[in-house]
C-alpha cells in the first residue's frame, strides 16, 4: 500500500508538471519521473500599460524532450519561444525572444531522503540575435541551476527544501525553495511553498485538475535588426492557473489551461535609445498542451 500510495502522488505530480508553462526555464520543481516530449501554446488577450496610451499582448510557445537515462540520471533539451507585442511603442528588438536550454538532473534516494541537482545551460537572446551565431554573446548566456532536498516524513507529508537560480523572477537571482507536500487522500494532492504553490485534484481515473500561482519572467539580449545597437529585454510577473489535464492514452495527455498574469513588468530599451519600466493590468491567458511518454 505505501509503494503504491508514492506510486500515485508521483504520477498525479508528474502530469500537472506539463501544464507548468511559463516564459522563463524552471528547473527549480521537480522533473516528471519519465521521458517524454511536449509542447504547448499560450494566448494572452491585449493588456493596457500604465503612463502610456499603449497595449501589450503575448504569446508563449514551448517545445520540452526529457529522456530518463537512469534512476538517478535525466537529462533533455528544451525552447520557449516568446512573443511580446507593444502599441504603439516600438521596441529596439523585434519582439521574438527565444531561450534554448539543456536541462541535466541527477537524483539520489536513500530511505526517505532524496536529494536532487539539477543544471541547465541556456541561450536566451532575439531572434535578431539567434539567427546569426556570429551575434552571441556572454550577455545571452544563462546558468540555471537548483539544490533540492526532500523528506518523506509521513505517507502523507513531504518537506522540501533548497536553493535556485535562474531568471523566473526576471533578472537572475539566486532563492531559497522550501515547502510541504501534503496528501490527505488518493485524491488530492496539496504543495505549499515558494516558489510555488499546487492543489491538485485528481477528479478521475484519466482526468485530473489543479491550481497553480508562480512566478512567471525571463531576461533576453537583444539586438536591432540592423546588429548595431543591444540592450536587455527583462520581463517579471506571477500567474495563477487553473489547469485541466486528460490522460486520452496512457502515454498521450492533453492538457487546457485558463491563468491570470499579474504585476507584469516590462523593463527594455525603445528604438529612440530610451530605457523604459513599464507596467500592464491583470491580464487573462489560455494554453493548450500535448504531452507523449515514451
Amino acid at each position: 500500500m505505501h509503494l503504491v500510495r508514492n506510486c500515485l502522488t508521483g504520477l498525479v505530480f508528474s502530469l500537472c508538471c506539463f501544464s507548468n508553462s511559463s516564459a522563463s526555464v524552471d528547473i527549480c520543481q521537480q522533473p516528471t519521473a519519465y521521458s517524454h516530449l511536449s509542447i504547448a501554446y499560450y494566448n494572452q488577450q491585449k493588456s493596457s500599460l500604465d503612463q502610456s496610451n499603449g497595449t501589450t499582448r503575448q504569446e508563449n510557445h514551448d517545445f520540452d524532450l526529457l529522456f530518463k537515462l537512469s534512476d538517478n540520471w535525466m537529462f533533455g533539451a528544451g525552447h520557449r519561444y516568446v512573443i511580446l507585442k507593444f502599441d504603439p511603442l516600438v521596441p529596439e528588438t523585434n519582439g521574438h525572444l527565444h531561450t534554448f536550454y539543456l536541462p541535466l538532473h541527477r537524483q539520489s534516494k536513500s530511505d526517505r531522503k532524496t536529494f536532487r541537482f539539477s543544471l541547465a545551460p541556456a541561450l536566451s537572446a532575439s531572434s535578431n540575435v539567434m539567427k546569426d551565431p556570429d551575434e552571441y554573446d556572454s550577455d545571452a548566456v544563462q546558468l540555471l541551476a537548483a539544490m533540492i532536498w526532500s523528506t518523506q516524513l509521513s505517507d502523507q507529508m513531504t518537506f522540501r527544501y533548497g536553493v535556485c537560480g535562474d531568471h523566473r523572477f526576471g533578472n537572475y537571482r539566486i532563492y531559497p525553495s522550501v515547502g510541504v507536500g501534503l496528501r490527505p487522500n488518493a485524491n488530492w494532492t496539496i504543495e505549499l511553498g515558494f516558489p510555488t504553490s499546487q492543489l491538485t485534484h485528481k477528479v478521475s481515473k484519466n482526468l485530473t485538475s489543479s491550481l497553480r500561482i508562480a512566478p512567471d519572467g525571463n531576461e533576453w539580449y537583444v539586438k536591432d535588426r540592423g546588429l548595431e545597437k543591444q540592450s536587455h529585454v527583462v520581463y517579471e510577473a506571477w500567474v495563477f492557473e487553473w489547469t485541466v489535464n486528460w490522460q486520452a492514452h496512457k502515454q498521450f495527455m492533453v492538457t487546457a489551461s485558463i491563468g491570470r498574469r499579474f504585476q507584469n513588468k516590462y523593463e527594455m530599451t525603445l528604438l529612440d535609445e530610451s530605457r523604459v519600466t513599464l507596467r500592464s493590468d491583470p491580464v487573462t491567458r489560455l494554453g493548450a498542451a500535448l504531452a507523449w511518454r515514451f
